[in-house]
């Protein structure tokens, strides 16, 4: 068995769920008859889990208990202590986690044992490759302006990606090259596109890509402005020790990120000064207090701090109410 006991994958959604299955499937060749337990980190007890993981089945010569949402569990350091401890035979701990900083001790535990593995989601071009090689395995085929249309509509997100392209095999859509009308009517993904590829794009001062992003959200705008100061801070303090020549492999912890995120933060906080960066946190601020006290509409607010951050220049602040 060239399987590991211990496999924690952190990460895209679709790539773990990938890894996951390649790692059931070998674990699988070895014991046709393995039991799969589900568990969720945030409603199960870890000492309860360990004892699983350390008694023998009496209905299987082979276990392999997979737990989701990781980075939800209510005991960090209990669920670290089973990365490492003695299990029963045959038994195996697959954990799986969307996003989990490199202080958790549970990855901090599954790192000091190689078990920690990081599969992050592709950015920029690496999605359309991603997204050709999912709609080739299911033998779909698009045309350029439909496959434009597709990303638009799927975004970056490589789990609605896949969940899309299964739709259109199971609709008959797959065999003759598929037109952008074909996918207007068929591609209406049921989850909602998520905020971070909008901050990555404003990290990246990518205005146009920003502003369309953005146009796509849904969420509440004082809330994205928000979200907005927390990804200028961590390009700030990445900006900070990026002067003061802190070798890289000492920079994630202290910013709280998993590797592969701070690897692409960093080239973030390139794109910008320290003084640009403070500068714009300062205007952030001080429009999250403006909205806050009613002088400022949020959609405004946030329209001024995107255009500051990602634009080439300051921006004017927007107009204040009228009091009362």
């Amino acid at each position: 068995m060239t399987e590991p006991v211990v496999r924690l994958f952190v990460g895209d959604p679709y790539r773990c769920e990938r890894a996951l299955a390649d790692r059931d499937a070998a674990l699988c060749a070895d014991n046709r008859v393995l039991e799969r337990h589900v568990r969720f980190a945030d409603d199960v007890d870890a000492g309860s889990l360990e004892l699983d993981l350390t008694s023998l089945s009496l209905f299987a010569l082979g276990r392999h208990f997979v737990v989701r949402r990781v980075e939800k569990a209510r005991s960090p350091k209990a669920f670290a202590r089973l990365v490492d401890i003695p299990f029963a035979g045959g038994t195996y701990l697959t954990l799986i986690a969307d996003d989990l900083r490199a202080t958790n001790p549970i990855a901090k535990a599954a790192k000091a044992t190689d078990a920690l593995v990081s599969l992050p989601a592709p950015r920029g071009a690496a999605v359309r490759t991603s997204a050709r090689e999912i709609l080739a395995e299911r033998g779909v085929v698009l045309a350029e302006p439909a496959l434009r249309q597709f990303l638009h509509r799927c975004g970056d997100d490589l789990l609605t990606i896949a969940q899309e392209a299964d739709k259109l095999r199971c609709l008959g859509a797959a065999g003759p090259m598929i037109d952008e009308a074909t996918v207007e009517r068929a591609v209406f993904p049921s989850a909602e596109r998520t905020a971070y590829p909008f901050y990555d794009r404003l990290g990246e001062r990518d205005l146009a890509a920003a502003l369309s992003e953005l146009r796509d959200l849904r969420e509440e705008p004082g809330r994205i402005l928000s979200g907005i100061l927390r990804h200028l801070t961590r390009l700030a303090m990445i900006r900070v020790l990026l002067e003061r020549r802190i070798a890289p492999s000492e920079m994630a912890a202290p910013v709280g990120v998993q590797d592969w995120l701070l690897r692409r933060l960093t080239g973030q906080a390139k794109r910008r000064s320290q003084r640009e960066l403070a500068a714009a946190l300062r205007l952030g601020v001080d429009l999250d207090r403006q909205i806050k006290t009613g002088l400022v509409d949020p959609a405004d607010a946030l329209l001024s701090l995107v255009l500051a951050a990602a634009g080439p220049a300051a921006m004017t602040p927007p107009p204040r109410r009228a009091p009362g």
